[in-house]
């Protein structure tokens, strides 16, 4: 048994059952724990208020449910840590956990609690946001009702006496503070005087621009909050996996500038997925509700019947997403390790690669350079701003191009000129050898690229690749990924071009499709395939020149 100094009895039964391995839980408990909990609750600047806590937790009378003892936990820390000087400690939490823990009850009453009375600071307003109007009301709706339709009538008065509710938003009319409800698809929100912000399913963020906008107007009111509860989800490279990878850091070790606590329930490994025991490290309230636990045996049960729920069950029910192995060109892991640091290019040789649909949409270009046995690719995208599937686009396209990763192009379509000029720009920096294009696009940039010096027929050093080429070379791209031999630096957009691609099998081949038709972009991965194609080219090169020389002695 671990002896822990006594906190608060909100506080340290939960504790208790982590470091005491009273329950299965994720090694991110623990961690959460030993270098942040504990390290601040011991600090001399800090104080816990035991009867704020209390306060707000008796408001849980009004609620058809009981908050359960990782709630009132998170509750505390959320509430009751503050810094002698006045201020809430943890202006941040993260929360993430499966799908059944009960987030979207414990997200109604954290709106409840900052609304009212017992909380007590004026203006304090709530902004609830999720990717879809449905979503972001679920939390919404709740408060609506305990105030409209009280579990008992003598709660009547007293609500109606504190609260005003209406279909748009809710008033706590003593503090004067407001909950509302915002979705990603309203654009151009106003930054609103806010006390917390509360993100419900971060997962679906590619683009943070509303969530900046709704954070802008933090700081206007005391103690304010930034509150994530999500699960994990199948978007990668968005605003969660940015701040999944900080979460590591948080977590790591003890920061005392650190504000943000990180709360997180997963399994561990792949394997614990069919483990009735280790569920509770992802879901934590499965315990406490007999059926939830009846229908998750129900799933795993008829998994072999339904395996393409497999996918869906671990990234929503046990918070561990995993691909699809079976389409998927690489593991997001190892899409990520393709950001590594450039060596100096100049001068040295290379191949390209050019992708396109349609002229009116994306075109991505990409050239790949062989060195020390690694695949180092430069790629740029341009991007028509006619394209009819912009607005359905989640990924931050804007600041890509502020990054200078893409250009947009205001006109009808991409001219052809300014692709090639691309390339005509960076054969003054490196000797292109040969461009690698799909045979039924070439015809549109066949002048251009011969009025810089390629051409298919003549000089031979154009490509015309057909999916027969495709077929013959996804064996090694799927080598170099597996064994991290790819380096792209930090370019989101083709990691994202990259994980909107998947694997197209026919017989013993494999070529490459989208996974959705109009909305995550292929164009620039494409390229790249096409530019392996010929990538033989560079390689013949290095060989040809050994990196060191043995002395022979006869």
């Amino acid at each position: 048994m671990v002896a822990l100094k006594i906190y608060s009895k909100y506080i340290n039964p939960y504790i208790d059952k982590i470091l005491n391995n009273e329950i299965e839980h994720c090694k991110e408990q623990e961690l959460m724990m030993k270098n942040i909990v504990i390290p601040v609750l011991n600090r001399d600047d800090i104080y816990f208020d035991e009867e704020k806590v209390e306060a707000g937790l008796s408001l849980q009378k009004y609620f058809p449910f009981k908050l359960l003892e990782w709630e009132i936990f998170l509750f505390a820390l959320i509430a009751g840590v503050f810094l002698k000087s006045g201020d809430i400690f943890f202006s941040e939490v993260r929360a993430m956990l499966g799908r059944g823990s009960g987030k979207n009850g414990f997200i109604s009453f954290l709106c409840f609690y900052f609304i009212s009375p017992v909380h007590g600071i004026k203006g304090y307003n709530v902004d609830l946001l999720a990717n879809a109007e449905k979503q972001a009301k679920t939390s919404f709706n709740d408060v609506y009702e305990i105030i409209k339709d009280p579990i008992e009538k003598s709660y009547k008065k007293v609500l109606s006496k504190h609260f005003k509710a209406t279909k748009e938003e809710v008033k706590g009319l003593k503090t004067k503070s407001t909950l509302r409800f915002n979705t990603s698809s309203k654009r151009g929100k106003d930054s609103k005087r806010t006390g917390a912000v509360i993100f419900d399913e971060k997962h679906e963020y590619l683009d943070s621009t509303n969530m900046n906008t709704l954070m802008s107007g933090l700081g206007k009111v005391k103690d304010p909050r930034k509150i994530t509860i999500t699960t994990d989800g199948h978007v990668r490279g968005g605003v969660l996996d940015k701040e999944k990878e900080e979460n590591k850091k948080i977590l790591s070790e003890y920061d005392p500038d650190n504000r943000t606590l990180v709360f997180i329930c997963k399994i561990d490994e792949e394997k614990e997925w069919n483990q009735e025991e280790k569920w509770i490290k992802a879901i934590p309230s499965i315990n406490d509700f007999p059926y939830l636990k009846t229908e998750i045996k129900n799933e795993v049960r008829s998994m072999s019947n339904t395996p393409d729920y497999y996918k869906e069950f671990m990234a929503k029910r046990m918070n561990f997403p995993v691909g699809d192995k079976d389409i998927e060109v690489a593991t997001w892991e190892d899409i990520m390790a393709t950001n590594q640091e450039f060596i100096d290019l100049k001068g040295k040789d290379c191949v390209g690669g050019i992708d396109f649909a349609k002229s009116n949409d994306f075109i991505g270009c990409c050239l790949i350079f062989y060195e020390n046995e690694k695949y180092y690719v430069l790629q740029h995208t341009f991007i028509c701003t006619k394209s009819r599937d912009l607005l359905g686009i989640k990924a931050p396209l804007k600041d890509w191009a502020s990054k200078g990763d893409c250009t947009f192009i205001d006109d009808v379509e991409i001219p052809p000129e300014i692709v090639v000029q691309w390339f005509d720009t960076m054969k003054q920096k490196y000797n292109i050898k040969k461009i690698a294009i799909d045979y039924f696009r070439f015809s549109l940039l066949n002048s251009c690229l011969k009025q810089i010096g390629f051409d298919a027929f003549e000089l031979k050093n154009v490509k015309l690749v057909r999916p027969s080429d495709i077929m013959k070379v996804s064996v090694k791209i799927n080598s170099i990924f597996v064994r991290h031999l790819y380096v792209w630096g930090d370019v989101p957009i083709l990691r994202w071009a990259t994980n909107n691609s998947k694997k197209v099998i026919q017989g013993n081949n494999i070529t490459y499709g989208k996974q959705e038709p109009n909305y995550r972009k292929t164009d620039t991965f494409m390229a790249l395939v096409n530019g392996m194609t010929i990538v033989d080219e560079i390689e013949k090169e290095e060989v040809k020149q050994p990196k060191f020389m043995k002395t022979v002695i006869i």
